[in-house]
């Protein structure tokens, strides 16, 4: 880990100025957040961070769900402050754009998003993000990516879609020497696209696996489960639900069925 730790440092260089490197943690993305709470207390400007992980005991994703991370997997957090709130509001988005575009330079194009950002190959889960967004006179924020690399054994409970793994997408060989690579993809790609979000964006919506007049169901912040059909979406992101009497625009919340 320490040589990728190296390598990755070298690659972002121009982009990240610390990389962070932990044998196994709680979550990159837990270890994100105290980082950005040790920031505000000691009254420091949070620069540019990669948070990087060999495993993660209690790895997160989004709703709170258990993300299994075995070792051999990709864990990681960016963080950065200073992001536009026009910005940090699409970073779901534009993480998710990112992780499509650095997955296939690894060779796995048939990568698609379902709304908002979750990766999917098939039907089946590779990689995962979390955003967190800590408002303020300079926003910091943090977007946390899971890849799974190699082939995850253990049941997931509550998942939606079951794993599937890079290793048996492209060959172990092949995923070990990628996982740099995707890693320093991902970084580079996601500060190019709060640069300038909006090529980030059409990306996003060519990735969807959703598409018009599609039947979905998305469980909403309440745990409500609203239903209809796919109508697109707004500016923003948000999803376009045609429910037959009239169209409900959901900010938030995971398609549980399509």
């Amino acid at each position: 880990m320490k040589a990728f730790a190296e390598h990755l440092a070298s690659a972002l260089e121009q982009v990240v100025d610390n990389v962070v490197l932990f044998d196994e943690v709680d979550s990159t993305h837990a270890m994100a957040l105290r980082l950005i709470d040790q920031v505000e207390v000691e009254g420091l400007v949070l620069r540019p961070t990669v948070v990087l992980a060999g495993a993660q005991s209690r790895g997160t994703g989004r709703g709170g769900r258990r993300w299994l991370s075995p070792r051999g997997g990709l864990y990681l957090s960016w963080l950065s402050s200073g992001i536009r709130d026009e910005v940090a509001n699409r970073l779901p988005m534009l993480a998710a754009a990112a992780a499509c575009a650095t997955l296939a330079d690894a060779g796995v194009t048939e990568a698609r998003i379902k709304w908002p950002n979750d990766i999917l190959v098939d039907d089946r889960k590779l990689a995962g993000i979390l955003v967190h967004c800590r408002r303020g006179i300079a926003n910091r924020v943090t977007v946390s990516l899971g890849v799974n690399i190699v082939p995850i054994s253990e049941t997931v409970e509550d998942a939606s879609h079951p794993p599937v793994s890079l290793t048996e997408l492209i060959a172990a060989d092949a995923a070990a020497a990628a996982l740099a690579g995707v890693a320093a993809g991902f970084v580079r790609g996601l500060v190019a696209s709060i640069a300038d979000p909006e090529p980030a964006l059409e990306r996003w919506r060519h990735w969807l696996v959703h598409r018009p007049g599609d039947r979905i169901a998305v469980r909403v912040a309440s745990g409500a489960v609203e239903s209809g059909r796919f109508a697109g979406l707004t500016e923003e992101g948000f999803l376009r639900l045609d429910q037959g009497s009239g169209e409900r625009v959901i900010s938030g919340g995971d398609v549980i069925e399509r």
